[in-house]
Parts: C-alpha cells; structure tokens; sequence
C-alpha cells in the first residue's frame, strides 16, 4: 500500500507534463526541450508567489501562464529565424535557467509553512495524508485529461493531430500549420508548467534546476505507456490511457528502485535505462509478439483440417 501511494502521489503531478510532452513527441511528431524550463518555471512561479501571500489558484494560474509563454516564444524562434523546434527549445532551457533563478532569488526555496493545496493534510497520519493528497491530485488530473481530450476531439484539435500526421495534406486543407504549432506548443508548456506546480506542493520545495530530464523521463512514460495500451476503439481515448498508466509505470519504476535501496543520486540512470528498455521493447517486443499471434493462428486454422481428414 506505501508503494502504491507513494507512486500515486509522486506520479501524478508528472501526468499533466507528460500529456504535454505526448502532444509535442507523438502529435506534432517533434522534440520541445522548452518542457524542461517551463516546468521549472512553473515551480518557480508558484513557490514565489506563494510566499509573498498570493493564494493557491492564483499562483498555479500565473504559473500556467508564465510557463504556456515560454511556448509562444519557442515558437517566434523557431518561426522567425527558421530554427528547428528542438533547437530552439534547447536555447529556452539554457536561457531560462537564469530567468527562474531570478524569479527565484536563490536555488532553492521553501514552502512548508505557507499554504498550499495540500497543507491541511499535514497534521494526519502520513498514510492518511498521502491518500488524501493522491486523491486532490487525481481530481486534478481528471479535470485537465477530460479538457484535454474534448478539444482534441473539436474542429481545432482534429487539425492540430491532422498536421501532425500529415502538415502538407493539413495546410492543402486551409489548416493555419503556424498557429497550430503555436497552440501546442503553449498547451504542453502550460500543462508542464502546472506539473511544476504541483510537484513544488506536494514535495515542500522548489529547486531552480528540478525541471532537468523531463523531456527525456517523459517520452519513456509515453513510450511504456503505448506499450501497456494497444490501438483499440477511440484514439483519443487510448491518448489519455497510455499517457496516464506510462507515467505511473514510470513512477512505479523509480519508487521499487528507491524501496531496493538504490541511492536516490542513482535515479537518472533509472531513468535513462527504462527508457532504452521501452525503445528496445517498441523495436523488438510488438513485431515478436505479432510473430507469436501469426504462429498460434496458423495452428488454429491448421490443426481442424487435419482432424476432418481422419478416418472415423
């Protein structure tokens, strides 16, 4: 029950930042390493204001925004000046690493003793306490994962996944591909930025370089994800599933790593060997596992012929 809750209450404020990194890796078929910074700008934002008194929502809402901003500037890089996506979300992260320790004013900042979302939890028992955090967080993540799949499923949402599998087709088709791209890539930073919120709420602490990796520990939920949830029925449905259940494998990888008595400075490695397991598994598991349905369907068709050819 302690690792279930625990996986609960440290991956899911990662699903929001996952469902970014999905619409920008699978959807838009692209890399964004602005995820990095606007998820640490979104920690650095709420704990900021926090601190200086503004209430809960309002902050998670500047932190949204400042974090979605990032997106649009991502954008007029790569727009402007013709420099590929990646690239120019590399150039974010490097450059807003100093623009959240300004917001900052130093590394790290403390939150323990302001309120927070999950503050009046603090005098229960700590199973109790992580149950009931772990079930704001889930409400929460409902919420934007139920939002997010009724605009994928509007006119809009079908032309942003239209230009993702096909940008000529879309834009033959009147689809505006430029200020789709800016769309999402303001909806993954703002989604990243909120998951930057709640991870400074739920662990105390805001650090100016806790953003590092999300991009990379992202794409191997996805990765796990889709290998846990086959196509079957509504895309936008599966969407939602592979992105919540691979971030909660994900999770659950690190947490059974940190219950074996792995040092917690040993994580990234974790981090980096799921995500080779998951690309290996992609490349060699789906084809093995379409082989082994081909062999057992041959048999099955096989074997009655040779059984009405039996003499009686």
């Amino acid at each position: 029950m302690n690792v279930f809750l625990d996986t609960l209450v440290t991956g899911l404020p990662l699903a929001t930042a996952v469902l970014g990194i999905y619409m920008i890796f699978r959807l838009r078929e692209d890399f964004d390493l602005t995820i990095d910074a606007s998820f640490a700008m979104g920690a650095a934002v709420v704990a900021t204001l926090l601190l200086h008194g503004w209430s809960v929502p309002t902050a998670m809402l500047a932190a949204i925004a400042a974090a979605g901003a990032m997106g649009l500037l991502t954008t007029a890089l790569h727009l402007t000046l013709g420099v590929p996506v990646i690239l120019a979300g590399l150039v974010m992260s490097i450059g807003f690493f100093s623009v959240n320790l300004r917001i900052m004013g130093e590394p790290s900042l403390n939150v323990v003793d302001v309120p927070t979302l999950f503050s009046g939890f603090a005098d229960l028992p700590a199973r109790e306490a992580d149950a009931w955090t772990a079930l704001v967080l889930a409400a929460i993540v409902g919420v934007v994962f139920v939002a997010l799949a009724l605009f994928l499923r509007t006119e809009v949402g079908l032309a942003l996944r239209a230009t993702g599998v096909n940008e000529r087709m879309a834009r033959s088709n009147g689809v505006d591909d430029r200020r789709l791209l800016a769309l999402s890539l303001v909806i993954a930073n703002g989604l990243a930025g909120l998951s930057g919120a709640l991870v400074v709420q739920t662990q105390g602490f805001a650090d100016v370089s806790m953003g590092n990796g999300t991009l990379i520990a992202g794409v191997g939920a996805v990765l796990l994800g889709e290998l846990l949830v086959r196509p079957s029925g509504s895309k936008v449905v599966r969407i939602v599933l592979a992105v919540l259940l691979g971030t909660i494998a994900y999770r659950l990888v690190l947490v059974l790593a940190l219950q074996l008595g792995l040092p917690a400075t040993d994580l990234q490695g974790v981090t980096a060997l799921t995500l080779v397991v998951a690309v290996a598994a992609r490349r060699w598991g789906v084809p093995l596992a379409g082989r082994t349905r081909a062999v057992v369907r041959r048999r099955v068709t096989v074997r009655p012929n040779r059984l009405s050819k039996e003499p009686v």
